[in-house]
């Protein structure tokens, strides 16, 4: 049922450190218990996928950032 190095409980406590919500996590664990696991590997890709987006959204909110913060320091000078 599950990965060959994971309990059940161990995935739970990934997938909770991971950010998943308690729907997904369960979501995830049926699949793997009905011996779904492709369509519990999709539902985890597109957890990892919304993560990633929210770090190029916050990384472009950086790079806007120090483009203020540059213009502001030079006016400074």
């Amino acid at each position: 049922m599950l990965s060959g190095y994971q309990t059940e409980e161990e995935l739970i406590q990934n997938m909770v450190d991971a950010g998943c919500k308690e729907d997904m996590v369960a979501s995830v664990l049926i699949c793997l218990k009905q011996g779904q696991k492709k369509k519990g590997l999709l539902l985890l890709q597109g957890q990892r996928k919304m993560l990633l987006d929210g770090i190029h959204r916050n990384q472009s909110c950086i790079e806007f950032l120090d483009d203020v913060l540059c213009g502001m320091r030079k006016e400074c000078t």
